[in-house]
């Protein structure tokens, strides 16, 4: 019985370029893209002209796993990926058996063994599907952004206003005790004599002497935004004994004041202005001349 084939089909292929890339195209879809090709470098992403789906075998010494690609891309944009991975694809249809040969007939006894029947044809094996190619991992879903976190309160940076601490006012002087000195007791003078009974006496004896009084007065000094020298009144040769801070406007920047005596002027500085729009008033005490 003569063969199905004469002879096994070769196929040649048709030397193509795509890009920097040459390869033999095996077969065309009906639009005129690649469905199957061979080559020794497999096509490089992004290239049109190749079918979703075109296979392409790469001829060079690639090693297991690593021969039969699978265009997973588009047309317009191929994506080549290797195969050996996937799933295997269906077995290939087995070919048809041929009837099985005629048994000659039954005779006598005989030392003669018929021939045996033909025995049919075997057919071809069927082709073995393509190992069906791994299917593209889904997207990762994206991560959701992290919650806002709301701003953290920025610690206060400002200080509350430190009350200015006068200067320690100086020791006023110790008023003399009492009304000053006892006034000098005069000697007791002998027992006067006792004249005859008349009116009562109108003389009293001299009154003891007073001590000096001890007396103070104030001077005002007032300093607002950028005045650092202040003047008050006071009397000619007095001393300063003590002051004291008796008004604050906004939040005057802390200074120190230095003060003194010239004549009838109390004056006093500070080391600092209070700044525009603060102001301190401060008092002098003198003990006056």
């Amino acid at each position: 019985m003569a063969k199905i084939f004469n002879r096994g089909i070769l196929v040649a292929g048709d030397p193509t370029s795509k890009g920097t890339i040459s390869f033999d195209a095996i077969e065309f879809d009906k639009s005129n893209n690649i469905s199957r090709a061979r080559g020794l470098t497999v096509p490089t992403g992004g290239l049109a002209g190749f079918a979703v789906g075109c296979i392409f075998i790469d001829t060079s010494p690639s090693g297991v796993g690593t021969t039969l690609y699978i265009n997973e891309g588009t047309v317009t944009s191929c994506d080549f990926n290797v195969t050996s991975t996937g799933a295997q694809g269906p077995t290939g249809y087995t070919g048809y058996t041929g009837p099985t040969g005629y048994t000659g007939p039954s005779g006598a006894n005989s030392t003669v063994t018929g021939p045996t029947g033909y025995t049919g044809y075997t057919g071809p094996t069927g082709y073995t599907g393509y190992t069906g190619s791994q299917g593209s991992a889904g997207p990762q879903g994206a991560i959701g952004p992290t919650g806002y976190t709301g701003p953290s309160g920025a610690n206060s940076t400002v200080t509350g206003y430190t009350g200015y601490t006068g200067a320690t006012g100086a020791t006023g002087y110790t008023g003399y005790t009492g009304y000053g000195p006892t006034g000098y007791t005069g000697p007791i003078g002998p027992t006067g004599y006792t004249g005859p009974s008349g009116a009562n006496s109108t003389v009293t004896g001299p009154t003891g002497y007073t001590g000096a009084t001890y007396t103070t007065e104030t001077a005002t000094l007032d300093f607002g935004a950028a005045v650092l020298q202040a003047t008050g009144a006071c009397t000619a040769s007095s001393d300063i004994i003590g002051q004291y801070v008796y008004n604050i406007t906004g939040t005057p920047t802390p200074s120190h004041c230095e003060l003194e005596v010239s004549g009838t002027t109390v004056y006093g500085t500070l080391t600092s202005a209070p700044g525009a729009g603060d102001g301190v008033g401060i008092k002098v005490i003198l003990h006056k001349a």
